[in-house]
């Protein structure tokens, strides 16, 4: 684990660190994953940044999160930049050139 983001719900996001994140695109911070808890209507949410970040860009990572989470809760994944995967998931890439 490399950091516990502080929900809405008063519950915590597990960021786990690393090493094989996006190999083929170095310019990717981090992953937000959304799944649906069969039979509940609830949505899980998963998350990884890339080994080696400095204490800033993962504090600039965990606020990202918490905005996409919160979008995803409000609007659901059809908007922000969600790719909805074959499995029935969400994923949602944070990159270096771009605001996070």
């Amino acid at each position: 684990m490399a950091f516990l983001v502080e929900m809405p719900d008063g519950g915590y996001l597990e960021v786990e660190e690393r090493d094989d994140l996006a190999p083929d695109d170095e310019a990717v911070v981090g992953v937000l994953g959304a799944s649906p808890l069969e039979g509940t209507g609830l949505i899980t949410f998963g998350a990884a940044v890339r080994t080696g970040l400095a204490e800033q860009e993962q504090d600039d990572f965990a606020d990202w999160l918490y905005d996409r989470v919160m979008m995803f809760a409000e609007l659901g994944g059809e908007i922000d930049g969600w790719l909805r995967r074959d499995d029935g998931t969400w994923e949602v890439r944070a990159y270096r050139d771009s605001p996070i």
